[in-house]
């Protein structure tokens, strides 16, 4: 398969998955609305529009929600207020190339998207796949819970793009052209951390005869390094103090985690809560299953994935969104799939739909922050 007609399918799966995500985003804001105004005019007071309920927000606002408010900030503003410095510089300064807005965020969203399929088809090639199982591994992977980040200004595509093709470039053992590519990584978020991790884990046990493999390690940590030191450098308690005192976020090895594992599924109702519940529990287990099922590099990565977010304190609902580079391991599971065509597709678009729902939900029904 020639590569521009790889490009033109991973375009195709990245616009696709978008229609879907929209789609249902489209339809559970309308039905949240109708519901509302059923409600409401259930009350007997219809014609009051002033007591009614507030409209549900539409879709182009949907897209620019929570954190996609910081990074357009960023894009627009700058580093203006102490809480913009959480976020990492990458991503806002693409984001202002191309106009700092809603919709080009959203479109610099997609485009990464289809970089990202590209590079989840390579990796499944690489695998032995045919055409058919690069397919259905790029959309696994584009399509999982929480996806609809991927079409929002948000950092998840970005960083789910680099992170691909630094894999793929560690399968190939180019390990010079992975550390560059890891190294941008580290402007995209903290969790660059985790491909460091794995890409030194490699160097170890694959490459530490190699000259080229010491130096491409040596070339990851210089972007994030560098701007962890100039953040703190602007911040009273540094970078870390900043994500305690807004996110609550630092490292606990697993106690907050357990504690919302613990309470949620014995005593939770709020469906967010057990849908991110459900997320976090499904990572591990996709570990344990996963492995020697992907490549080494692919496993390492997941995992410090894994602990780094699992083994933290935060925003627990967050962690769908978090874990997104995780579905990486479901590409044995495509492959399976694929396999066997009519099955294969049906399995494939239920997890289109599942992840499209659990999407929308999450955004549009779910009160707090994604």
């Amino acid at each position: 398969m020639s590569a521009g007609t790889a490009a033109g399918i991973a375009a195709a799966i990245a616009l696709g998955g978008t229609a879907v995500r929209i789609g249902m985003l489209a339809w559970l804001a309308a039905a949240q609305d109708s519901t509302g105004a059923a409600a409401h005019a259930g009350t007997g007071v219809a014609g009051d529009t002033a007591a009614g309920p507030a409209a549900q927000p539409g879709v182009g606002q949907l897209l620019d929600s929570w954190d996609a408010q910081h990074y357009l900030g960023i894009a627009k503003h700058g580093y203006a207020t102490e809480e913009s410095f959480a976020f990492f510089p990458a991503y806002p300064a693409l984001l202002r190339l191309v106009g700092g807005t809603v919709a080009a965020g959203c479109v610099l969203s997609v485009v990464c998207t289809a970089v990202m399929a590209a590079g989840v088809m390579a990796l499944a090639r690489r695998m032995g796949a045919g055409l058919w199982g690069q397919v259905a591994a790029a959309i696994v992977v584009t399509s999982a819970p929480m996806s609809i980040v991927f079409a929002m200004p948000y950092t998840e595509a970005l960083f789910g793009a680099l992170a691909v093709w630094a894999l793929v470039l560690l399968v190939d053992r180019k390990w010079i052209a992975a550390g560059v590519v890891v190294c941008a990584l580290g402007g995209v978020r903290l969790t660059a951390v985790c491909m460091i991790a794995a890409f030194a884990a490699l160097v170890l046990l694959r490459g530490r005869g190699q000259p080229r493999a010491w130096v491409g390690l040596a070339l990851t940590p210089w972007v994030l390094v560098g701007y962890l030191a100039w953040a703190s450098a602007h911040l009273e308690h540094g970078y870390f103090g900043l994500q305690r005192e807004h996110w609550n976020s630092a490292f606990d090895f697993g106690a907050a985690t357990w504690h919302w594992l613990a309470t949620t599924l014995t005593t939770g109702t709020n469906v967010g809560y057990l849908l991110s519940t459900a997320a976090m529990v499904a990572v591990p287990l996709a570990l344990v299953l996963a492995w020697r099922r992907v490549d080494l590099g692919v496993w390492l990565f997941s995992a410090a994935l894994a602990a780094n977010v699992l083994l933290s304190d935060g925003l627990m609902h967050s962690r769908p969104r978090l874990l997104l580079p995780a579905a990486l391991l479901g590409i044995p599971w495509a492959l399976r799939a694929a396999a066997r065509p009519v099955p294969g597709a049906v399995l494939v678009g239920a997890w289109v739909l599942f992840g499209a729902w659990f999407s929308a939900y999450m955004l549009v029904v779910f009160e707090w922050a994604i």
